[in-house]
């Protein structure tokens, strides 16, 4: 997945994610910076400041935050103003996030909006693979199958565009996707999102066809009319709001190729173990884009479990947060975010609905026992269903 505004660096403990400093971005590696205490020092590599990593593996969330708070750059790694303190100074605190949870009382009932479809036209698709249904470490979906993937151009200020993000269609105006998928750092290192492509399959061709001589149609390609996230995301990958609306300039018109897929019902969930489906043109084995669009199949990881190996990288889940994934060579990776975790609904499996987005994880795609984080869908139903418009 993309990690637009935060990025992960392993460690001895495994995922330390670092976000970048507004007040001192970019620096280069040597250059002189000022600690969060306000001293002067180096701008360093983070495995060059022996006493961040020591701290890392045992320190206190007031230690963690602190060296978060130190990030002066990125090249190959993550860079940290290597003073001598490794924690706030007694006169200081370190910032608090503040801000209640959108969806905190969204399983009790909304009012649901005629523009989104409901269960008998959503979530179908021609192919049939059964109910097995099976990025990275993943294989190459059928031409017909899930119809609802989309793509997100960025147009750069030279006019270049660039593919970056995933999303999925909702209804025939709108897009579901990460919020930093459409504003922050993805703005300033890409560009602007101005277009969504759907019925895509392999990125180097336009018609596509299998071994029986099916061909797909042209892939459909629509402006962005604009974009609408939470009032409380702050533009961050790792933000538990790390979700957004894209309204299209132009209806799309559905085909066997371009499809919706379901919402969530607010109490449809999975459990631990129970596997799901992410799919994507995301980052490979090989470390390149996958051409073609591919799906693999990754469990649903309890909640408390996850929220044990990310608290100790100063990253903490809430409800509007699930893990998924942890099994080693299959993962969502950079170039899916804003990608669905899908599943077949339990109650007629020939629908699927769309749980959660993916949102971030470490910085190597696919390691054992490491799930990604993804945004929970049903914590915005209210908010979604209110901000969908004709």
């Amino acid at each position: 997945m993309v990690h637009q505004k935060c990025f992960a660096v392993l460690l001895i403990v495994g995922c330390f994610c670092f976000c970048q400093n507004e007040a001192q971005q970019d620096l280069k590696r040597g250059s002189t910076c000022r600690t969060p205490n306000g001293d002067t020092a180096t701008c360093i590599s983070i495995f060059d400041c022996s006493r961040f990593v020591t701290t890392i593996r045992s320190g206190s969330p007031s230690q963690i935050k602190f060296i978060q708070s130190s990030q002066c750059g990125w090249d190959n790694h993550a860079l940290v103003c290597c003073g001598t303190d490794i924690d706030y100074k007694s006169t200081r605190s370190p910032p608090v996030t503040v801000g209640t949870p959108v969806g905190r009382t969204v399983r009790t009932g909304f009012r649901r909006n005629i523009a989104i479809p409901d269960r008998a036209n959503c979530g179908r698709q021609e192919a049939d693979e059964g109910l097995s249904g099976f990025i990275y470490g993943g294989k190459e979906t059928q031409l017909d199958e899930f119809p609802w993937l989309a793509s997100l151009g960025y147009t750069d200020r030279f006019g270049r565009r660039q593919w970056s993000c995933g999303g999925t269609l909702i209804n025939n105006r709108y897009v579901l996707t990460a919020g930093h998928c459409v504003i922050g750092e993805i703005e300033r290192k890409i560009g602007k999102l101005s277009v969504v492509k759907f019925g895509e399959h392999n990125t180097d061709t336009i018609i596509d066809c299998n071994k029986d001589s099916k061909c797909n149609n042209r892939p459909v390609t629509i402006e962005v009319d604009q974009v609408e996230y939470p009032p409380n995301y702050d533009g961050l990958s790792n933000s538990p709001f790390d979700i957004a609306l894209v309204r299209l300039k132009q209806k799309v018109d559905y085909t066997n190729f371009i499809r919706p897929i379901c919402l969530p019902e607010p109490n449809e969930a999975s459990r631990n173990a129970e596997m799901m489906t992410t799919a994507g043109w995301g980052r490979i084995e090989n470390g390149t884009a996958s051409k073609v669009l591919l799906k693999v199949e990754i469990p649903f990881v309890d909640k408390r479990q996850c929220s044990r190996l990310y608290s100790s990288a100063g990253v903490f889940l809430i409800d509007s947060q699930i893990c998924a994934g942890g099994e080693g060579g299959k993962d969502s990776c950079a170039g899916d975010s804003g990608g669905p975790l899908m599943r077949r609904s339990s109650a007629n499996p020939l629908v699927w609905y769309q749980e959660g987005i993916v949102s971030f994880g470490a910085l190597k795609c696919g390691i054992k026992g490491l799930p990604a984080i993804y945004t929970r869908i049903a914590d915005f139903l209210p908010w979604i269903h209110t901000t969908v418009r004709d």
